[in-house]
């Protein structure tokens, strides 16, 4: 039997690893080189050490007494949910480190339509949950990111995310109400009207907000083990609508004015470099197309006869197009919907775009989570890496003047070594995001290689490493971040990658979230360096 050593010290760790056996099982402990050296890596590039464990509990009894061992015994605890992170948010920074993987945790467990609420263990994916929902006519209010097969919910809660839904329904935190936390000890907290004796998980804001300290949080603060969500009842009716625009300006424009009056679920813009990806991507869109015919609704409301207006082109709708707008507009009612997209096409219209098929929003609604190659890779297998800025509306054009200045102002230097860029916008109720992405090629290691299809993994796998373009690309991207920040840009995801006290303009907040690590996390052994704390 493999045993865990403190390479520090030379202890022999048998006993800690019998526990965690018998607590998980001895198929659930992974000592393996290979495994540990898989659940340690991310998508992110940056240096990280190798996890001496890596732990798979298959209930919140298992993950709290797992979690108590652990960190009796010294060890570091780094929860993991999908692997969808590029930021380190859950790669150890210590050597002596478990790495918790939650994918086992993975059940629906209640589903109350009464009063509005999902209880779900962290370890779901969002499309399981989504599906799980789909019949029931409920949904969440975010519910899900385009990686939603994979990543999980207690990984999106942990570095915030956004996507399906967010137009009106905000961040993957804001749709929480309840959390059910193991803290670095092994005990377990409850938070919201949930930790009420005699009460549901319905109210999330009994007293300070607690869930909140957990929301965000990188993995920082505890192990998220069962989540309390919001729910809605799905909308019947759906608007689609694309706009392409000859200028940035413009497409932002449209899309600042239709974030602030609340009506798209999702909006989302695509650059030049982004249209053109799609024809070469080989994205297939007969999944989309076959349920065309669902969509366009009866009446012949004109809002609503967009919905069939998908192109025959499929892939190549995008193609030559130098800016393009995506819109999602639920309601509960035909007419709504209707008034919706209209007003959408309005200002669409009125800020000089031209409508298009609809082809990219429609696919996206009705096939929500497919594979991941297409967000993980360029067109040709390129490494990805995105950096981003969250910003509010008044500064989504200046952001975004910005950040082509800065792509402009180092195209010699990109195209001197091979580096291609993108960006996306969307927004989330009432804030703007802009996620210019860095692509390049670089070996594509075991970890990226096993979340795409075999067909493309056997075509790309001996792509050569490219260490000196590699440390230029995420130089630049580097250099991006720190541009957003001086921008007063906010981020998702800041694992251990993103600034958080350093950007702060008073020393009470970093001082006060110190004392409450302290509190929950006394000995700092709960994602050392997530938040930069602990470093």
């Amino acid at each position: 039997m493999a045993t865990a050593h403190d390479t520090t010290t030379g202890t022999d760790d048998s006993g800690t690893v019998r526990q965690l056996q018998q607590i998980l099982g001895p198929d659930h402990v992974l000592l393996d080189a290979e495994s540990r050296e898989f659940y340690s890596t991310d998508l992110s590039w940056r240096p990280r050490e190798v996890a001496e464990m890596i732990l798979q509990p298959g209930t919140t009894e298992e993950l709290a007494q797992a979690v108590g061992v652990a960190t009796r015994a010294g060890y570091a605890v780094v929860p993991r949910g999908g692997g969808m992170s590029y930021t380190s948010g859950y790669t150890p920074e210590r050597q002596r480190s478990v790495v918790i993987d939650m994918r086992r945790m993975n059940k629906v467990l209640e589903v109350n339509k009464d009063d509005m609420y999902v209880i779900v263990e962290t370890g779901c994916t969002w499309k399981d949950l989504y599906e799980t929902l789909q019949p029931l006519g409920v949904r969440t209010p975010y519910w899900g990111p385009l990686s939603g097969a994979y990543a999980t919910v207690g990984g999106a809660l942990s570095q915030n995310s956004l996507f399906h839904g967010s137009g009106t329904g905000g961040t993957a935190a804001e749709s929480v109400v309840g959390l059910k936390v193991v803290l670095a000890d092994g005990s377990l907290l409850t938070t919201g009207s949930w930790a009420h004796k005699n009460s549901k998980p319905f109210w999330r804001h009994f007293g300070p907000d607690v869930t909140g300290l957990f929301t965000a949080d990188t993995g920082a603060m505890g192990v998220k083990a069962v989540a309390a969500l919001r729910l809605v009842t799905t909308p019947q009716h759906t608007g689609y609508l694309s706009y392409k625009f000859d200028t940035l300006e413009a497409m932002l424009a449209a899309q600042v004015r239709i974030a602030r009056l609340g009506i798209c679920s999702e909006c989302y813009g695509f650059d030049p470099y982004y249209n053109g990806g799609f024809e070469k991507q080989g994205i297939t869109f007969e999944e989309g197309l076959s349920i065309v015919g669902k969509i366009a609704r009866k009446g012949g409301l004109k809002g609503l006869k967009r919905a069939a207006q998908v192109a025959l082109g499929g892939k190549k709708i995008l193609q030559n197009v130098p800016y393009s707008l995506h819109m999602t507009l639920d309601a509960h009612t035909e007419v709504v919907a209707a008034e919706h997209t209209d007003i959408a096409a309005e200002i669409c219209t009125e800020e000089g775009g031209t409508e298009m098929a609809n082809s990219i929003p429609t696919v996206f609604r009705n096939a929500p989570f497919g594979g991941v190659r297409t967000i993980l890779l360029g067109s040709d297998g390129e490494i990805w890496i995105p950096v981003h800025g969250y910003f509010p509306l008044s500064r989504a054009i200046p952001a975004a003047q910005t950040t082509e200045k800065f792509l402009a102002d180092r195209r010699a230097l990109m195209d001197q070594w091979g580096i291609k860029t993108s960006y996306l916008t969307c927004f989330s109720g009432p804030e703007f995001v802009i996620e210019p992405s860095f692509y390049w090629q670089d070996e594509l290691g075991d970890f990226r290689l096993s979340l795409i299809e075999p067909e493309f993994a056997e075509k790309w796998k001996d792509i050569p490493a490219n260490e000196a373009r590699r440390q230029v690309a995420l130089q630049l991207r580097d250099e991006l971040r720190d541009l957003f920040d001086g921008l007063g840009g906010l981020h998702l995801q800041i694992g251990k990658y993103y600034p958080f006290k350093e950007i702060m303009n008073n020393e009470a907040l970093p001082r006060v979230i110190e004392g409450l690590k302290s509190v929950v996390d006394p000995d700092r052994l709960m994602n050392p360096g997530a938040l930069g704390l602990n470093r």
